[in-house]
């Protein structure tokens, strides 16, 4: 049986201030068919037709964006029950603190993770994103194998917290089906932001095609770049396929 296509669109946090009907509009016209949105930040969307509303302009999406972070008792489970946008089969994505599989925080993980799943339906549409300030890879890849979480894979967060990002992404692979991709430095990922995708294609095949086949692909930047970022994403996942990484990427000639 042939995998599903990649899905490839944009982030909410790329157009933080359009309403539900122009960010899905916006995701359509740069060749894009699917968001991810950013929940309790302040993005127009929420107030302005919310998921329904993103759906009836003709846009998939891939994922909530939270502010929960696993572990950390300032984000009880009750908390977890009561959060807006959450619905059966649409994942979520959350953060996990340093030390979440800890004995002393165990059961308070879990039992975010049981109130989150409950929502989902299902432990592993909980997406805990690679974020610097966070998890470890190796923590990251213990709460997977013990508690049946997802992986968000964010390429920059990535880039922070692993020494060999492609290495770690393989390590996370089992797990991961979701993608954030943002363009930066990959010399310099704690100060570098907000460049075109292509100025880094290289590096960020490398971990897209180390993650393995991916549900969506997501692009947040504030560069003006959305629709040649889009593009070369489009182009690495056509038909089906996904990035490889010992390949030449296409529009190799614009890499800085």
């Amino acid at each position: 049986m042939t995998a599903p296509a990649t899905r490839v669109g944009l982030s909410s946090g790329s157009a933080p201030d359009l309403d539900a009907v122009r960010l899905a509009a916006l995701v359509l016209a740069v060749g894009g068919s699917t968001l991810d949105v950013r929940a309790g930040k302040g993005h127009r969307w929420e107030r302005t037709g919310g998921l329904t509303g993103l759906r009836a302009a003709g846009v998939d999406v891939s994922f909530v964006g939270t502010g929960v972070v696993l572990g950390d008792p300032a984000h009880p489970a009750e908390e977890c029950r009561t959060l807006p946008w959450l619905e059966p089969g649409l994942p979520v994505k959350v953060f996990a603190a340093e030390g979440c599989t800890d004995p002393t925080r165990w059961q308070l993980t879990l039992a975010q993770i049981g109130a989150l799943s409950a929502r989902t339906g299902d432990s592993r549409l909980v997406l805990v994103e690679t974020h610097h300030g966070y998890a470890p890879v190796t923590e990251l890849a213990e709460l997977c194998e013990r508690a049946g979480t997802g992986i968000l894979l964010d390429t920059m967060g990535l880039a922070r917290i692993a020494p060999d990002p492609a290495q770690a992404a393989a390590r996370l692979a089992p797990w991961t089906s979701h993608g954030q991709v943002k363009g930066f430095d990959w010399s310099a990922p704690a100060t570098s932001r907000h460049k075109p995708l292509a100025s880094c294609a290289g590096p960020t095949r490398e971990v897209l095609a180390a993650a393995g086949a991916l549900r969506a692909v997501t692009v947040e930047t504030k560069a003006p770049s959305l629709e040649e970022d889009t593009a070369l994403l489009l182009d690495w996942y056509a038909a089906g396929a996904r990035p490889a990484a010992d390949s030449p990427a296409p529009h190799e000639e614009t890499l800085l």
